[in-house]
């Protein structure tokens, strides 16, 4: 058995302990992740990465799953939803591959949203910015693919994505931008206070200051 091996069946064990305690303080103990004051880790959240961070007031609803070579941060009031996936293949972490430069890497702002059954694939950088919303469910974030050299996908801060959302590798949204259900984002679209939406997304529409379009967490 390898030691990453090792570290899924520990991990493993740990998110099917009774209560939020004692899973946070056998990660602490048990792998060294790192959990801030008043987070709470639901059943089954299993955490099995090369580093974990995680700031104060943060909620893992049950049975997401953080999982290969990757760092993880997340920032203040992050609130991850059910049955999540941000994992990478065991196999970005070979030395033969080391000239690819993966950056594994998952990142999340204060107050961001992550709702429920989205899938990230972290062999990039996946940022996700300030009070920005996952919304709905089933959104993909994909940092690989044939022939992609940028890779990383940056959603900027204050945005709402919704369901069923692809992001393609080196894509993202700026500032403020609400992406339309179903839409399949394959480049960075630099707009800000925006709509965008359609296959491919394109820019739809300018936000107006006064839209009434107000994304807060209200829990």
């Amino acid at each position: 058995m390898t030691r990453r091996q090792f570290r899924w069946l520990l991990a493993s064990i740990v998110a099917r302990l009774p209560s939020s305690a004692l899973r946070l303080a056998m990660y602490r103990a048990v792998l060294g992740y790192r959990f801030g004051a008043g987070t709470r880790i639901g059943f089954g959240v299993t955490i099995s990465v090369d580093s974990f961070d995680c700031a104060d007031h943060v909620t893992i609803r049950r049975g997401t799953s953080f999982l290969g070579p990757i760092a993880v941060r997340l920032a203040a009031h992050t609130f991850i939803g059910r049955f999540n996936k941000i994992e990478c293949g065991e196999g970005a972490a070979k030395p033969h591959v080391s000239h690819m430069n993966y950056a594994r890497r998952f990142e999340t702002g204060e107050d961001s949203l992550v709702n429920e059954g989205h899938h990230f694939d972290v062999l990039g950088r996946v940022a996700i910015g300030r009070g920005t919303w996952i919304a709905g469910f089933g959104s993909q974030f994909l940092t690989h693919g044939a022939s992609a050299v940028d890779r990383d996908i940056t959603i900027g801060d204050h945005c709402f994505v919704g369901s069923a959302v692809r992001f393609a590798p080196g894509s993202g949204v700026d500032d403020r931008v609400i992406v339309g259900m179903g839409s399949v984002v394959t480049r960075r679209i630099a707009e800000s206070d925006a709509v965008v939406a359609g296959v491919p997304a394109r820019f739809i529409k300018r936000r107006e200051a006064d839209d009434g379009y107000r994304f807060e967490k209200n829990w």
